[in-house]
């Protein structure tokens, strides 16, 4: 009996289901998008978040926080606690002679142990040897990507030759296919040398990024304890040293737990929002087998009679859902695939460990249990409610055209209006948060970044120190470049740090001095970038190598040392002592505060010096045009290539199109927070609009007796269009209250604005209101053309 009715019951929920094909469809797509939404952002979090990483023994990685540079490194090399330890320095851009001229690849600065502190083995060749950290190893690993398509992917090629950056290095090995860390896009690997950083950076910043594999037995937090008596021992030998102060402490952090920290709480929310999307779709979906249950009456009373019992009637109402849940969840997938090739493309999101993320057999069993789970969710309601049929009524009604009992018309429509609050209050929670990320991108559109965007160009060039002038000037000589200039990194890009103090005061050790952001810059660059310059001069042709050394400080700066400026003391002519250097810089000018890290964080202490006298560093190219910049890049890499034929520039991009990407991270949650809860809202209106419109067709005796009473038009509006008020104000009360207590999980991205923010609250709450009466007003409009006579014959 059991087994027949297994096999009857599907055959009879498909026949039932294609008898109705429009509430088939459309409820199979309702819960496509919930349970689509739901994979893909569960595929992300499960390869990013769940996922060990794939290296041998991961849980043995540990990323060594707390900054230092190369000397504290070769004491941290000895700790016992690892087997292993290395560090990656810096990226830069390297171009590659080839026949068809340059291609420039992406690099990255490694030391010796790299790949042996990961556990990976070269494809071909072999990996660096402690030797080649020293000064004069031309040698370089490459990628397999980049053996496929530059090299044919032939062995041979280890032991040869690569023209990087017009220079011959020796390729020593080829990397594994797919390697990432730590980060994709590594064409080139170079071990790192001591030449190989700027001046300032080998004395002074904690640039370097380490990382180490722990001895077997041996815990993270013992490997912190031995990190700490390293310190110590450093900073008593090493006093004044930044990498010295106790805010330099390093500790051992399991390496998974550092690439992800900045995603989580991000990741963790998204899914948290595709939740409540997946319970809004639930919602309209039992919604709408509540109003087609009201329909059925016939059909289960006919069925109860003749020895259906209710148990039977349950199984085969959820025998339905099943199917419709199936049908969503086969849709969901494929939605999910496209899902996830749209989240790839949304820029600024950023997600580490990307090449991981992909269907597998865990992402499609969790489908399975989500289109499982929203079966229950919206088909036990519907079931529960209309498995009682009245049979004596059903045994008294005359004809086909007997209306339902009050029970079945009328119950189904009250559960349905609870869910439709439900999806109301989901739907807002949604939409404030989006609303919020909304207000923080235009408050910060509205931030004076300190600098002129418009017209502005820039790109990396990657060209010796000593050709940058030239380069400066072909490019400043093309028709409509009104100016152009070299520096270390743009605005909101980021910064490196140095220690500063006024000269002539009591020498403070390196680390007790204020850190200040350094720009090594050609002159013109105040002029390229649109920066005010409020006193003194800029840098001139004659600030070269063998002159007097000069700097230029931001207002902030002045400030922080010269508390009376701009009304009782001037800087300019006053002298700084910058970084480690024991020759004081003097002060020539100051120029305005520029946001140098994003448009969210407060402009730093600033030091700006010129080029020509400060040692090799990577080079950032802007340029300021007449009309639209991007048509001048042609002409400006020929420039590049007359100058240096085996050079190249990366990176071509407006300056408005490096601040859009310095928010990327807000903008990325705002588009898909955005576009989940406008479904939610949709669906929501959606819900409301089916409640009022199956209201005003079980009401119709009851709408015509008022009119034939003597009810106008606007009273008939009044009425419907107040019933699908009132269940959008009450899905808002709730909305609004659960609102308060999960939108702080966006304070981290919001700026100027708190997370409940009674404005926004407001105007939610009344657009739902508005929203509501839009959704009622088309069933209000034929409720009020009822004619009497033709609805109570």
């Amino acid at each position: 009996m059991l087994l027949e009715a297994l096999r009857q019951e599907p055959r009879y929920a498909l026949r039932t289901l294609r008898k109705a094909p429009g509430f088939a469809i459309t409820a199979a797509l309702t819960l496509a998008l919930g349970i689509g939404a739901n994979t893909a952002i569960f595929t992300v979090v499960r390869s990013v978040l769940l996922k060990p990483l794939e290296y041998p023994d991961p849980d043995r990685l540990v990323r060594i926080t707390g900054g230092a540079t190369a000397a504290k490194f070769e004491a941290i090399r000895q700790a016992q606690s690892f087997s292993a330890a290395a560090f990656n320095v810096f990226t830069e851009t390297v171009a590659l002679a080839g026949p068809d001229g340059p291609e420039p690849l992406k690099g990255l600065r490694v030391s010796a142990k790299f790949l042996e502190t990961l556990g990976v083995a070269p494809l071909h060749g072999r990996a660096f040897l402690m030797d080649e950290e020293k000064a004069g190893a031309q040698v370089a690993l490459i990628s397999s990507e980049l053996w496929r398509r530059r090299f044919g992917g032939d062995p041979q090629v280890v032991g040869g030759t690569a023209i990087l950056a017009g220079t011959p290095w020796v390729v020593i090995g080829v990397i594994p296919p797919g390697f990432e860390f730590p980060f994709s896009g590594v064409d080139v690997w170079r071990p790192w040398q001591p030449d190989t950083l700027p001046l300032q950076s080998r004395l002074n910043s904690p640039i370097l990024s380490l990382f180490g594999r722990l001895k077997a037995g041996v815990s993270a937090e013992q490997a912190s304890a031995e990190l700490d008596v390293i310190h110590r021992r450093y900073a008593v030998a090493n006093p004044g040293k930044l990498d010295a102060r106790p805010t330099q402490i390093p500790t051992a952090t399991p390496l998974k737990e550092d690439l992800v920290k900045n995603i989580r709480p991000t990741l963790w929310m998204l899914f948290g929002a595709v939740a409540l999307v997946l319970l809004i779709a639930c919602a309209n979906v039992a919604g709408l087998l509540l109003a087609r249950s009201a329909s059925r009456w016939k059909e289960f009373a006919i069925r109860a009679a003749i020895g259906g019992g209710r148990g039977r009637l349950i199984s085969q109402l959820l025998t339905e859902a099943v199917v419709l849940a199936l049908a969503g969840g086969l849709s969901g997938i494929l939605l999910a695939r496209w899902g996830l090739r749209g989240l790839a493309a949304i820029p600024g999101l950023e997600l580490p460990r990307m090449r991981e993320v992909h269907l597998d057999l865990g992402v499609l069993a969790f489908a399975i249990a989500v289109s499982a789970a929203a079966s229950l969710m919206f088909g036990l309601a519907p079931a529960l409610a209309t498995s009682r049929p009245d049979l004596a009524y059903a045994m008294k009604a005359a004809g086909e055209m007997a209306p339902a009992p009050r029970a079945t018309r009328f119950a189904p429509l009250s559960a349905r209006a609870l869910l439709v609050v439900a999806q109301v209050a989901l739907s807002i929670v949604l939409l404030i948060g989006a609303a919020l990320l909304l207000e923080s991108l235009a408050r910060l559109g509205r931030v004076d970044p300190g600098f002129e965007p418009r017209n502005l160009l820039t790109m990396q060039i990657t060209l010796p120190q000593s050709r940058h002038e030239e380069f400066v000037r072909r490019v400043e000589s093309l028709p409509g470049v009104r100016a152009a200039a070299i520096t270390l990194t743009l605005p909101m890009t980021g910064f490196a740090g140095t220690p500063v103090q006024p000269a002539g005061e009591s020498r403070l050790k390196l680390n007790e001095r204020p850190i200040a952001t350094l720009q090594s810059v050609t002159p013109a660059y105040f002029r390229t970038l649109g920066i005010a310059m409020k006193r003194g001069r800029d840098f001139i042709a004659r600030d070269t190598a063998s002159a007097p050394l000069v700097a230029i400080i931001n207002e902030n700066l002045a400030r922080r040392f010269w508390p009376a400026y701009p009304g009782g003391e001037d800087p300019v002519g006053r002298y700084l002592l910058v970084g480690a250097n024991p020759i004081p810089l003097q002060i020539v000018g100051i120029a305005a505060d520029v946001r140098q890290a994003d448009l969210a964080s407060d402009a730093a202490l600033g030091i700006y010096r010129p080029r020509a006298q400060t040692p090799e560093m990577p080079a950032m190219f802007a340029v300021r045009t007449d009309g639209d910049p991007l048509r001048f890049a042609h002409a400006i890499r020929s420039e590049l290539m007359a100058v240096d034929r085996n050079q190249t520039i990366t990176a071509v991009r407006t300056m408005n199109e490096v601040i859009y990407s310095s928010e990327g991270r807000r903008r990325s949650v705002l588009i898909l927070l955005g576009g989940f809860a406008g479904v939610g809202a949709l669906l929501a209106m959606l819900g409301i609009y089916g409640v009022i419109a199956v209201m005003v067709a079980q009401r119709a005796r009851e709408l015509s007796i008022r009119r034939a009473l003597g009810a106008r038009d606007g009273d008939i509006l009044r009425l419907i269009v107040g019933q699908g008020v009132r269940l959008a104000a009450t899905g808002a009360i709730f909305g609004i209250g659960a609102a308060f207590a999960l939108t702080r999980a966006l304070a981290s991205l919001l700026f100027r604005i708190s997370a409940t923010d009674p404005l926004t609250f407001a105007a939610v709450a009344l657009l739902s209101m508005i929203t509501a009466i839009a959704a009622s007003y088309i069933p209000a409009r034929r409720a009020a053309r009822i004619e009497p006579l033709e609805a109570l014959r």
